[in-house]
């Protein structure tokens, strides 16, 4: 498969040049653009149960468009729902682990599945559930910002809110960074402590922090403007 990622790291697009019988999987409303060689076919993956359980628990849509290429060649664009980076990882027969919502499109043969991240997730405020992609394939995830990449030897400590994917060679645990006051009032809250060896990717910007800063800033400008 033929692809560039054009814009990187602020407002990232992916074009994918494709030939005959090629196909690529991709979330609902990623699509931007196609020749007319390109059709499309939505459809819920995996049934009406898997489909149901990944839109419920893990932030992707409950249905997902198929775009295949039909007599000759065709060129698609597909960007993400979020304002940040795009990045590509190619699956040799193996598993990425994503955050909620980070899962953008990839190759007809991955399986996509939600997995159980156990209550640290729920007191991580992150989520019970992030997605887990497994298989052979090229596959296209986001994020909130730009997309930095660790290879993790040991032990790594990321704040819950910038963590993007990972591979499951590595473990974790919800801690704090400091002691209760630290927790409170360093505005960093709870961490995510990996260990083990293995890829980790990171965003540069947290969502939650963000949207807290957005709700302060509304409130500031009805405040000035006499509103309620």
């Amino acid at each position: 498969m033929k692809f560039e990622i054009l814009a990187k790291p602020d407002f990232p697009i992916l074009k994918l040049n494709l030939n005959s019988g090629e196909s690529i999987r991709a979330e609902s409303g990623a699509m931007v653009a196609m020749s007319p060689q390109v059709k499309m076919e939505t459809k819920a993956q995996g049934g009406i149960f898997a489909s149901a359980k990944r839109a419920l628990f893990s932030g992707e849509s409950f249905f997902q468009n198929t775009f295949t290429v039909e007599n000759g060649n065709g060129e698609l664009f597909l960007t993400s729902a979020t304002q940040g980076d795009l990045e590509h990882r190619t699956l040799k027969n193996e598993e990425l682990i994503l955050s909620r919502g980070a899962y953008v499109a990839g190759g007809t043969e991955l399986v996509i599945d939600s997995k159980w991240g156990g209550f640290k997730g729920f007191f991580a405020g992150e989520g019970l559930f992030f997605l887990k992609v497994s298989g052979t394939g090229d596959l296209f995830f986001s994020s909130f910002g730009a997309i930095h990449q660790v290879d993790v030897d040991g032990m790594y400590i990321v704040d819950t809110g910038h963590i993007v994917a990972f591979e499951p060679s590595l473990d974790y645990h919800i801690d704090k960074v400091g002691g209760l006051k630290s927790l409170f009032l360093s505005g960093e809250g709870l961490v995510a402590k990996f260990s083990g060896k293995g890829k980790l990717y990171l965003q540069t910007r947290n969502q939650n922090s963000f949207a807290s800063w957005a709700n302060t800033w509304r409130r500031v400008q009805r405040s000035t403007s006499g509103g309620d």
